[in-house]
């Protein structure tokens, strides 16, 4: 009996992500790898899901969005589903995108933890010393990314979040006048404009970090320069695909184990000879690094080899789901 694959793409048929963001992959060449007499191809609806009975041997591969109630709404449908088939990505993955917040959840999870940043609701909780990286939960590129140098910076950060609407803030000087300490403490803290950042240690003196995408046993990768004037590589468009560090390919092959998912989109810091990761997508993630690249790594016997060869990014992409697949049902 063949086993189902089930592909799953947004109601009007997208399925990210391609060159632009909203450009959609085709679903027909990203299952091209898989032989049609060995697996029963299905092609469905992200809304299809709720109604449909899978079996422990079935895979349901689908797309998220950067949109929050799109993630939301599969996070909440496949909560039960992953527990009943193989589900691409994986349901931490999904967690996981557009979330920096879980993905330092992810970290403290790893074995080789290489640096700690605070996740936190509350600016007041941050415990990292200066400077530090502060970013928002979402956002790509470098948005949403800035540098913390001093505790002024802090401070104006904290003002500048801590804003309340004015119909608020007439309300909580009128209640400070009400209420006692106590009271007032606790009716502010009630109202205080939370919001989720990530605070990470700064690297200093970085030049450049580097785009890793592993595709099961392929590593595309190139390198990105830091804008001038700025501490980020990210949204910089400086590429580069020179000769990459073999501890950094090595480093990219440890987290691509840990995270289990067929593909991992990761950018990396090489400080003193040291790897860190700062950051990673296992669905959505941009295809640069696969359409500008010649070639990619393999690790052999000997080490790192560097193989020239175009690589089309929906065939590299089913190469990578096949792959999997038949590696779980092993």
């Amino acid at each position: 009996m063949k086993r189902k694959v089930y592909l799953a793409s947004l109601p009007n048929g997208y399925f990210g992500s391609a060159k632009n963001s909203w450009g959609t992959l085709s679903v027909e060449r990203l299952t091209s790898s898989f032989p049609t007499d060995v697996y029963d191809i299905n092609f469905i609806s992200i809304t299809d899901i709720p109604e449909i009975e899978f079996n422990s041997d079935d895979t349901l591969i689908y797309t998220s969005l950067y949109n929050n109630e799109v993630r939301s709404y599969l996070k909440d449908i496949l909560y039960y589903v992953k527990d009943q088939c193989l589900i691409i990505p994986s349901y931490e993955i999904l967690l996981a995108h557009e979330n920096k917040g879980f993905q330092e959840v992810m970290r403290s999870q790893f074995n080789n933890v290489d640096f700690s940043g605070q996740y936190v609701f509350d600016l007041d909780q941050i415990k990292i010393p200066v400077p530090f990286v502060l970013k928002t939960v979402d956002g790509s590129g470098s948005s949403g990314v800035q540098l913390i140098k001093t505790a002024k910076d802090l401070a104006t950060v904290k003002k500048n979040a801590n804003q309340l609407p004015l119909k608020r803030a007439m309300k909580k000087i009128i209640r400070s006048k009400q209420l006692s300490t106590e009271s007032y403490s606790l009716y502010s803290y009630f109202y205080k404009p939370f919001k989720r950042f990530v605070a990470q240690p700064f690297l200093e003196k970085l030049n450049c970090d580097y785009r890793v995408l592993v595709i099961e046993q392929r590593f595309y990768a190139m390198r990105r320069d830091v804008r001038k004037g700025d501490f980020r590589a990210s949204g910089s468009k400086k590429f580069h695909h020179n000769k990459v560090p073999s501890e950094l390919l090595d480093y990219a092959k440890e987290i691509f184990e840990e995270l289990d998912n067929p593909f991992i989109s990761m950018d990396l810091a090489l400080k003193d000879g040291k790897p860190y990761l700062i950051e990673f997508q296992g669905t959505n993630f941009g295809s640069s690094v696969i359409r500008r690249s010649v070639g990619y790594y393999c690790k052999t016997n000997e080490g790192w080899e560097f193989l020239e060869k175009e690589s089309l990014h929906e065939e590299t992409l089913s190469y990578g789901l096949l792959s999997y697949v038949e590696r779980k049902n092993a």
